[in-house]
């Protein structure tokens, strides 16, 4: 085997060594996460459950059972014992052939796996308040866990085989051309596979090409790290997301094919079905953007007036404001940006519908412009309920929805990409203090006025 054959592999199994261990580690946070919130939601049924026991007789309630995600509850599988492990009460399919008590030694208040008929389950086992030896054991199935961590798996499978394939791609060009310096740069291969994305090749060599070999393994890492952290991202939070409008696509295709209907029928199931394929496009955009802005350089810039970027923006989100009966107010002068592939009238174009969306009927979203030193502000108001001092820090990380506000036609992504946008172009975005509604200030390198 050639020298530069087993370089190339060398790095690719290095790398590919450190990719798995960096995707174990998303995968085990991710699904252990997943678990925590099922476990949770299946102690607090429990409780309740257990609570309310020996006033239904010792028999479930018809209450629904934990909630695991946006499917909504699961169903609930319980049985009550008496003292001596006897039972007192089952649901299906317990009633039948109920597992023995003895058969669970798991602590107390502990969620475990089990299966039982086949079936895949999570279990807890709380005690009867106020009636010693009385035990009351719940478990719901982990189908749609099950589901989710196949998901991840698979798309975690098909980030880790591009990444590793074009990391030996690479590697295979670059190992033809070492010479000298050809060990300080395994080392530095040996270190990245290690995790270490902050190691550097630095060649200072007399040898133009060499040098310039040892400025792109640089940047290869820096790509290296950028793709690490947006697959991360990416497959932590899109994977739940986008089985909500998937689930729905898929159940009322297969419905629509499993039972025949009249024309107006099939004309509802496509309607269905059109509005979770929109949902899933509009994720995908914003998806795209965000990578996007995140990644790209400022290599194409255009000065820009800021209030031809706000009119832009109020533009586009006009039909929007009517149907919610919300007046758009613009005050002050606007002075020149640098923009990119129009994202300034996108980062306004999000606060204005983020604004919009949270605004009572016949409320007013104001917009005043104005310059402080070298940065030109854009403050968007509007009159709606608030965001909890709790979900202050979180709002702008991608996918957060405010758990009273309920669940939102976005994404959760546009103040993210709002944010990522203004940072993209050398300024900031925050969320600032206000007597009433919600108050976001964007701040952005002054170019002047027009001339």
């Amino acid at each position: 085997m050639s020298f530069r054959v087993r370089t190339a592999l060398t790095i690719a199994i290095l790398t590919a060594l450190a990719l798995g261990a960096a995707f174990a580690a998303v995968s085990a946070a991710f699904n252990g996460l997943q678990r925590q919130q099922l476990d949770a939601s299946l102690l607090e049924v429990a409780e309740q459950e257990a609570r309310e026991a020996p006033s239904h007789r010792f028999n479930f309630s018809d209450r629904p059972g934990p909630a695991a995600n946006d499917v909504g509850p699961l169903t609930k599988y319980g049985v009550i014992y008496d003292e001596q492990g006897r039972v007192l009460s089952a649901t299906t399919p317990f009633d039948r052939a109920p597992p023995p008590l003895e058969s669970m030694a798991h602590r107390r208040g502990s969620a475990f796996d089990l299966w039982f008929q086949r079936e895949h389950l999570r279990g807890i086992l709380v005690d009867v308040p106020a009636n010693p030896g009385k035990t009351l054991f719940l478990a719901t199935s982990r189908e749609d866990l099950d589901g989710d961590e196949a998901f991840l798996f698979n798309a975690m499978l098909v980030a880790f085989l591009v990444a590793l394939g074009w990391v030996a791609a690479v590697a295979y060009w670059m190992s033809g051309r070492l010479t000298r310096d050809h060990r300080a740069i395994a080392a530095v291969a040996r270190e990245v596979a290690a995790g270490n994305l902050g190691a550097r090749v630095h060649v200072e060599s007399g040898d133009p090409e060499m040098a310039q070999l040892g400025h792109d393994i640089d940047d290869m890492v820096i790509q290296l790290g950028e793709l690490l952290a947006s697959h991360q991202r990416f497959i932590a939070h899109a994977a739940h997301e986008l089985r909500s409008p998937l689930t729905a696509l898929y159940g009322e295709l297969q419905q629509a094919l499993r039972k025949e209907r009249d024309a107006e029928g099939y004309r509802a199931a496509i309607g269905v079905a059109l509005a979770a394929t929109r949902r899933l496009k509009v994720l995908a955009e914003d998806l795209l953007t965000l990578a996007r802005t995140r990644s790209e350089r400022a290599d194409d810039e255009t000065p820009i007036l800021v209030q031809s970027a706000l009119h832009d923006a109020s533009a586009f989100v006009e039909a929007f404001a009517k149907e919610r009966g919300v007046v758009l107010e613009l005050h002050g002068e606007g002075t020149r940006v640098n923009d990119r592939n129009g994202d300034t009238a996108r980062l306004f174009r999000n606060l204005l519908e983020n604004a919009i969306r949270y605004s009572p009927p016949g409320g007013v979203v104001r917009v005043d412009i104005g310059t402080v030193g070298a940065s030109v502000e854009v403050a968007v108001s509007d009159q709606g309920p608030g965001i909890d001092e709790s979900d202050r820090d979180a709002i702008f990380e991608p996918f957060f929805r405010s758990p009273g506000s309920g669940r939102s036609e976005g994404a959760g992504l546009g103040l993210g990409i709002a944010r990522e946008i203004a940072r993209a172009h050398g300024g900031e975005l925050v969320l600032t203090p206000t007597d009433s509604g919600t108050r976001f200030l964007v701040s952005l390198p002054s170019l002047g006025a027009a001339g």
